[in-house]
C-alpha cells in the first residue's frame, strides 16, 4: 500500500511540476507579447530586457543553483531524521545570510546604477539614464525572490510541490497587468513598479505558506547547531559554475547591444520560446532522473545508473527532437502570432525567429549536456563538474566574439551557445565513461535510431508546409491567426503520436512511476530496451 501511495504521488507531483511549468512559460510569453506591444523592439525595450537581464542572471547564482544543489538535500535529511529544531535554525541562518549578500548589492545598484549601465552597455545618455532609474527596484526583485527560493526549497522538502511552483506564477502575473494599466501614466518605469510589486507578491506568498510549517525568518549568526557550513560548500562550489553562466549571459548581451536597435529585445524574446519546450519537458525528466541517478549511485549501483541515464537521454531526445523541429519550421509565425502587435513590427518578428532557430538546432544537445552534468553531480564530482561549465562558458564566449568577427551578426550568439553545448556533452562523456560508457551501449544506439526514424513523418510535413510559401502570419497577432498556427500543432502533433505509436515509443508513459521490490523502477522514462 505504501509503494502504491508513494508511486501515486510521485507522478502526481511530476504532473504538477510539468502543468505549473507549461503555465509558467505561457504567462512568460504572455509578459513578453505585452511588453512588446508596448515599447516595441525601440531602444527603450532594449533597455528594459537589458536591465532586468543583470537581476535575472543573478537569481541563478542567489536562487536556482541553492535551492538545487544544497538546500532541498539538506533541508530533507533534517526533516527525514525529524530534527525540526535545526531545520528552524538552519531557515533562520541561510535567509540571514542571503540578506547580508543582497542588501548592499541594492544598495550600489541605487547609488551607483547609471555607471554600472554604462560600464555594462553600449547605451546612449538617454538609454543609461533610464537603465540607472530601474535597476534598483530590478534588484530589490532579485532580494525577494532570492528569498523566495529558500522558502520554496523549505516547501519541497515538506513534498508541497503545489505552492512551491504556484508561487512564480504570482510574479508573471503582476508584471502583466502592470505594464498594461500603468504604462500610459508611468512610460517604462511601470516595468520597474511592476516588477518589484510582482517580486514582493511571490516572496510573500511563499513565506506565508512556510510559516505553516512552523519556520520563522529571524536573524541569527550562530551556526552551531545546523549543516550550515555543509549547505554553504554546496552552495558556493555550485555557484561558482553559475557565476561563470552569468558573465557569459551578460557578455551576451553587451554583444547584442553594440548590434543594430532590437538586438537585444530579439535576443530577449528568442530565448523565451526556446526555453518553453525545453523548460517543460526537461524539468519533467530531470525531476524524476535525478534522484534515480543519486540513489543507484549511493548504491554503488552501475548497472542501474546507466539504465538510467540511457533512459533518460532517451526520453529528452523523443520529447525534444520533435519539439525542435515544429518549432523551427514554425518559428515565424509563433513569434508573429504571439507578438507581434502594438508597436511591435513584422521586422522585429523576423529578427526574433532569425535568432531563435539556432537555439532549436541545438536544444537536444543542451538538454543532454544539462542531464550529464547531474549524472556528475549524482556521483558527488561537483568540483569536475564545476571545472566543466566554466570551460563551456569560456568556449561559448570565444566563439561569440569569432562569429561577429565573421559577420554572422545577431546569429553569432545563440550559434556559439549551442556549439558550446554540442562540445561540453562530447567531454562530458569522455570523463564520464566509467559511470555511463555511451559507445559500449549498444540499446542506446537502437533507442536513437528508432525515435529518429520516428520524426521522419513530422519533419516531411514541416517540410511540405514550408514550401507552400504560405504568409497568412504576416497580419500578426489575432485570433485567427492563432487558429490556424494551433491547427498546424494539432496537425503535427497528430503524425506524431501515430508514428510513435508505430515505433513502440512509449510517449505516454512518463508519469508513471512504479515500485518493485522496494526500488524505484525508472518505467516513468522511455525505455526502447
Amino acid at each position: 500500500m505504501h509503494d502504491s501511495t508513494q508511486s501515486s504521488r510521485t507522478a502526481r507531483n511530476s504532473l504538477l511540476i510539468m502543468v505549473c511549468t507549461l503555465l509558467s512559460r505561457l504567462l512568460g510569453i504572455v509578459k513578453a507579447r505585452v511588453i512588446g506591444s508596448v515599447f516595441g523592439a525601440t531602444g527603450v525595450a532594449d533597455v528594459i530586457n537589458f536591465t532586468f537581464n543583470i537581476p535575472n542572471n543573478f537569481r541563478k547564482l542567489f536562487a536556482e543553483g541553492t535551492v538545487n544543489a544544497a538546500l532541498i538535500p539538506a533541508f530533507s535529511s533534517l526533516l527525514g531524521r525529524n530534527e525540526k529544531q535545526r531545520s528552524f535554525h538552519l531557515f533562520a541562518l541561510l535567509c540571514t545570510f542571503q540578506s547580508i549578500l543582497l542588501i548592499p548589492l541594492v544598495v550600489v545598484s541605487y547609488c551607483y546604477g547609471e555607471p554600472l549601465i554604462a560600464f555594462l552597455s553600449d547605451f546612449d545618455a538617454d538609454q543609461i539614464r533610464l537603465g540607472g532609474q530601474l535597476l534598483p527596484f530590478f534588484m530589490v526583485y532579485l532580494a525577494t525572490i532570492s528569498l523566495a527560493s529558500i522558502f520554496n526549497g523549505v516547501l519541497q522538502a515538506h513534498q508541497n510541490f503545489l505552492h512551491a511552483y504556484l508561487s512564480p506564477l504570482f510574479f508573471s502575473l503582476c508584471v502583466i497587468f502592470g505594464v498594461w494599466f500603468l504604462s500610459e501614466r508611468f512610460q517604462a518605469m511601470s516595468m520597474a513598479y511592476s516588477v518589484l510589486a510582482g517580486g514582493l507578491l511571490q516572496g510573500s506568498y511563499s513565506y506565508l505558506m512556510v510559516r505553516r510549517y512552523g519556520y520563522r525568518f529571524k536573524p541569527t549568526l550562530r551556526t552551531r547547531n545546523a549543516p550550515f557550513k555543509e549547505v554553504f560548500g554546496a552552495w558556493a562550489l555550485v555557484s561558482l559554475g553559475m557565476g561563470m553562466q552569468i558573465v557569459t549571459q551578460m557578455v551576451s548581451f553587451l554583444f547584442a547591444s553594440h548590434l543594430s536597435e532590437g538586438s537585444v529585445t530579439a535576443f530577449s524574446n528568442s530565448t523565451i520560446f526556446y526555453q518553453t519546450p525545453y523548460g517543460i519537458f526537461f524539468n519533467a525528466i530531470a525531476a524524476v532522473s535525478l534522484p534515480l541517478m543519486s540513489r543507484a549511485s549511493a548504491a554503488h549501483d552501475v548497472p542501474a545508473l546507466r539504465t538510467y541515464t540511457r533512459n533518460a537521454l532517451l526520453s529528452l531526445l523523443a520529447l525534444l527532437l520533435p519539439s525542435s523541429i515544429l518549432l523551427f519550421f514554425l518559428s515565424q509565425e509563433s513569434v508573429s502570432v504571439v507578438l507581434q502587435t502594438g508597436n511591435y513590427t513584422l521586422e522585429d518578428a523576423h529578427l526574433t525567429a532569425l535568432v531563435l532557430r539556432p537555439y532549436l538546432v541545438f536544444m537536444v544537445f543542451s538538454a543532454w549536456y544539462a542531464l550529464l552534468l547531474r549524472l556528475g553531480y549524482s556521483a558527488n564530482r561537483h568540483a569536475l563538474m564545476t571545472r566543466i561549465v566554466f570551460l563551456q562558458n569560456l568556449l561559448d564566449i570565444v566563439l561569440m566574439w569569432i562569429f561577429l568577427k565573421l559577420g554572422l551578426d545577431i546569429v553569432s550568439l545563440p550559434l556559439a551557445n549551442g556549439i558550446s553545448y554540442t562540445i561540453g556533452v562530447c567531454v562530458l562523456l569522455f570523463l564520464l565513461r566509467d559511470l555511463y560508457p555511451l559507445t559500449k551501449d549498444a540499446q542506446l544506439f537502437k533507442g536513437l535510431f528508432t525515435i529518429i526514424l520516428a520524426n521522419v513523418p513530422i519533419l516531411a510535413f514541416c517540410v511540405f508546409y514550408h514550401n507552400l510559401g504560405l504568409t497568412w502570419h504576416e497580419r500578426g497577432s489575432n485570433l485567427v491567426n492563432l487558429a490556424y498556427l494551433v491547427l498546424i500543432g494539432v496537425a503535427a502533433l497528430c503524425i506524431l503520436l501515430l508514428s510513435y505509436k508505430a515505433a513502440r515509443i512509449p510517449l505516454f508513459s512518463l508519469l508513471r512511476t512504479k515500485k518493485k521490490g522496494g526500488d524505484l523502477q525508472g518505467d516513468n522514462l522511455i525505455n526502447l530496451d
